[in-house]
């Protein structure tokens, strides 16, 4: 099992606001690191993992592998009453007249007994031992061994899942709080503009039309609150499943991010070759294929076992010849198995198993090929994310500059409502894709990892 990981942790950076995050105020929020952390332990998927994972380590040992010698007791007991009529031939003579030489006859003794009791014990401890099987036993340790290992990688697996499951479900969060907060902040410039045209209609500067015009977008406004909300709720639940805690938690997240600047293409594709977990439990499966040939191939070695036990026996009997008997001793011998011919199903066995072996070397390529293509793709998707990213952040400039020229032109009259209102729509139409580009850039790069198989690392 897999003792200690080291998780690859959050960095945060500032609000598409501009305002710093204080570190009392970072304390107080879920970070993605934490929420790793939790899920690693709660998660239900990881759970049902480790307990494969502890079944095959159960497995593994060399007793399993019938390295070891076997004992065993057996013991008995018998009970009998039954009602016995027997008859027994006996030799006699008989003197004839003149005391000359008589004729020999035999007679018979009869026997018989009601509820004769008869009782029989016996019992016996046995050893047995294989001292040679064609090295079998030795390579099915082996395979114990190795099956080990390669779930040990699945369990891996499970947690690079679990992981990137965490991560898309907690930058959803991120996402949901960002647009709420991006929400929220809208129905007050509304608000503001709704009470600015209320006081120029009182001035007549403004007219009935404008002030409906104004009330109807602080009412869409406030709809998209709700809904913002109601979205933030649904994406907290998702997440609680995620980390194994109860679905009704509740609480705030650490929604800024950085990137990594030390990722290139040539380095991820190298270390998906040599450190991505898919490839070495395919690895290790091909190695318990070759195992499991000379597995097969040891069948056709002589098999030489060994065996020795201590045994006792008793017998008491109120009926017939033999009244009472008793053995007791020790016994061992040896015995030799071999396997003359088995109309070829040896033969047919072994030729199997080097096609299995064959099988998972192809296996084992076509994975590197696809784990190469896949490690180059995502780099592609991760850099070309990057500089969406980066366009969006220069459009959130430009809506920003342009919002705030648009409100300072309204607050003279020098633009229309509905002109303020377009500015406004825009900086927040742009400041919710600037987010998204930022989420999604930032599972991409967990994604990365976990094809280079930096994600986690033993200890």
């Amino acid at each position: 099992m897999i003792k200690r990981i080291n998780i690859i942790a959050v960095v945060c950076i500032a609000l598409i606001s501009g305002h710093k995050l204080s570190a009392q105020e970072v304390d107080s929020l879920l970070t993605l690191e934490n929420a790793i952390s939790i899920a690693l332990t709660n998660n239900y998927d990881l759970k049902i993992a480790d307990n494969t994972l502890k079944q095959v380590e159960n497995q593994n040992t060399i007793g399993n592998a019938n390295l070891l010698p076997s004992l065993s007791v057996n013991g008995g007991a018998e009970y009998s009453m039954q009602d016995s009529k027997a008859e027994f031939a006996a030799a006699g003579s008989d003197e004839g007249d003149g005391g000359s030489g008589g004729d020999s006859n035999v007679g018979v003794i009869t026997q018989e007994i009601d509820g004769a009791e008869s009782t029989n014990y016996n019992g016996n401890v046995r050893l047995d031992y294989t001292i040679f099987s064609g090295f079998g036993n030795v390579y099915t340790y082996k395979k114990l061994q190795s099956s080990d290992a390669k779930q040990q990688l699945v369990f891996k697996q499970q947690m690079e899942a679990t992981m990137i499951e965490v991560v898309q479900n907690y930058y959803e969060v991120c996402r949901a709080q960002q647009n709420l907060d991006l929400a929220k902040e809208s129905m007050k410039i509304s608000k503001e503009r709704y009470q600015k045209v209320l006081d120029q209609k009182a001035y007549g500067q403004a007219n009935q039309l404008d002030v409906l015009n104004a009330e109807v977008d602080m009412n869409s406004d406030s709809t998209s609150v709700l809904l913002a909300e109601q979205n933030m709720l649904t994406t907290i639940k998702s997440l609680n499943v995620s980390l194994g805690v109860s679905v009704s938690e509740s609480y705030l997240v650490n929604d800024q991010v950085d990137f990594r600047n030390d990722l290139n293409e040539e380095n991820v594709v190298s270390m998906a070759m040599l450190h991505n977990n898919s490839i070495q439990a395919q690895m290790k499966q091909e190695n318990i294929s070759e195992l499991d040939f000379k597995i097969t191939r040891s069948q056709k070695y002589p098999t030489l076992s060994a065996y020795s036990y201590y045994g006792y026996s008793r017998q008491d009997s109120e009926a017939g010849q033999l009244i009472y008997s008793q053995n007791n001793g020790l016994t061992g011998g040896v015995s030799l198995k071999f396997n003359v011919f088995n109309g070829r199903q040896q033969n047919i066995k072994e030729k199997n198993a080097k096609l299995a072996i064959m099988s998972e070397q192809e296996r084992t390529n076509q994975l590197k090929a696809q784990i190469e293509r896949d490690a180059a793709n995502a780099y592609t998707d991760y850099a070309y994310k990057k500089r969406i990213v980066v366009l969006q952040e220069s459009s959130l400039e430009q809506a920003r500059l342009n919002f705030e020229q648009t409100k300072e032109m309204f607050q003279l009259g020098r633009v229309t409502s509905i002109e303020f209102r377009t500015a406004q729509q825009n900086l927040l139409d742009v400041a919710n894709n600037y987010n998204e580009a930022r989420y999604n850039a930032k599972v991409a790069e967990y994604s990365l990892l976990r094809i280079t198989g930096e994600l986690i690392a033993e200890k």
